[in-house]
């Protein structure tokens, strides 16, 4: 738990996400820990609750509205941490690009993602749980279009690289395409 009220402090010190926007879940076992519905991330004490991963159960009410986007995740891959941000520069690109991913044009970001799958999908839908999850079990991160990021990792550090590079990949691309259109 303790992972996971650090990580949601680093989203919003980082600019990925807005305090009362997106959300961090964490697999033990057949459970998982995630931020209630609502809750600030960057004050994450005492908002955190453990769900099962494979049904549903009477507190899902009060957890994140993306619980089912978590659980169909956990189902689908290896992941054992999840974390959604909001991270501008992702969500512009994602309203721009017409293509199904965005291909970072840094090396880093190149080396450790390849590509950006973009998805589709309404906010706490099904279609968004198995949009998401469908990509990422090829995939480290994909971006929402006009919603938001989700990154998995092995670890909650490691969920939260990802989700570091994909803004930054996007924060880029964005500046390089902008500057290719001035001519410059």
């Amino acid at each position: 738990m303790k992972e996971l009220i650090k990580y949601g402090k680093k989203m919003v010190l980082s600019g990925l996400v807005d305090s009362h926007f997106g959300n961090v879940s964490k697999r033990i076992g057949n459970n998982m820990l995630i931020s209630l519905t609502g809750s600030m991330l960057d004050e994450l004490e005492g908002e955190i609750i453990e769900v099962p991963v494979f049904e549903d159960s009477s507190i899902d009410i009060i957890a994140s509205t993306e619980i089912k986007m978590h659980r169909e995740i956990y189902k689908r891959t290896a992941a054992l941490s999840i974390l959604h941000g909001h991270s501008p520069f992702a969500v512009i690109l994602s309203m721009i690009e017409k293509g199904k991913s965005i291909k970072p044009e840094d090396s880093e970001s190149l080396y450790l993602l390849h590509e950006i799958p973009l998805v589709n999908g309404g906010v706490g839908t099904e279609k968004l749980a198995e949009n998401v999850a469908e990509k990422l079990k090829e995939h480290k991160g994909v971006i929402i279009k006009g919603h938001g990021t989700v990154a998995k990792g092995q670890t909650v550090d490691e969920a939260f690289v990802i989700l570091s590079s994909i803004e930054h990949s996007c924060q880029l691309k964005y500046y390089v395409d902008l500057m290719k259109k001035t001519g410059n």
